[in-house]
């Protein structure tokens, strides 16, 4: 599965499944009985609650921190930037999953399943794995809900990029471009033929990167009329 295609393309919070950010009590024509104060925005019906987009935003907020900008230093210009780059991500997500479900995607449950056992062997035991959940405010059943959201998505994603690969020519382009850092910051370089598999894999992502934003640039280009922002 193309897992790391999300990793620097939507920005979404991969801990938290990416698709988790939109409510899962949002099923269509539910966002029309919900209070739109409680609503930042409805995609095509499915609304995305403030309290999700809360979630998320937190998330990020938390991501700045660690990366040295936390939030109550940035100026408002900043502060409104992250916060309509979260809702966008979140809006952008909701109409990815939707446009994957109407093309006809769908992953079998006991390929979640097996996932989620994949899941579980990142911890040391049970107890621990439930005490992340709890930490993170979840059930198991919204995690394996959460991650049947994504891996409709990365099936989706996966159909319409297709193999991606590096050829020679990029891999020594992206080495000569390390080759030239670590010399600036004299640090010892290494050969191309021992870092060349880490070489490809990151031009491979850089692609498949590049493939997903257009596609979700032209799927939210797409589908805007069905988006209604209800938080500015």
């Amino acid at each position: 599965m193309m897992k790391r295609i999300f990793t620097g393309i939507l920005l979404l919070s991969i801990a938290v499944l990416v698709l988790g950010a939109c409510s899962k009590d949002s099923s269509k024509g539910n966002a029309e009985k919900q209070n739109k104060e409680d609503l930042v925005a409805t995609v095509d019906g499915k609304g995305i609650s403030k309290k999700e987009y809360k979630k998320e935003l937190d998330a990020m907020k938390a991501t700045y921190e660690q990366q040295g900008m936390p939030a109550d230093q940035m100026d408002k210009k900043m502060k409104d930037q992250l916060e309509k780059s979260v809702l966008d991500q979140m809006i952008n997500a909701e109409l990815l999953l939707q446009t994957a479900e109407k093309d006809g995607v769908s992953v079998k449950q006991k390929e979640v399943d097996a996932e989620m056992e994949k899941i579980k062997a990142n911890f040391e035991d049970e107890k621990q794995f439930k005490e992340a959940l709890k930490k993170n405010k979840m059930t198991e059943k919204d995690l394996k809900s959460q991650l049947k959201k994504q891996m409709t998505v990365n099936t989706y994603l996966e159909s319409k990029i297709g193999k991606v690969e590096a050829t020679d020519q990029e891999i020594q382009a992206m080495y000569d471009q390390y080759k030239q850092q670590a010399e600036s910051q004299k640090q010892e370089v290494e050969a191309l033929d021992k870092i060349k598999p880490q070489l490809e894999q990151q031009v491979v992502s850089e692609k498949e990167n590049e493939k997903v934003t257009e596609l979700v640039q032209k799927i939210r280009k797409d589908n805007e009329d069905k988006v209604k922002i209800h938080k500015a």
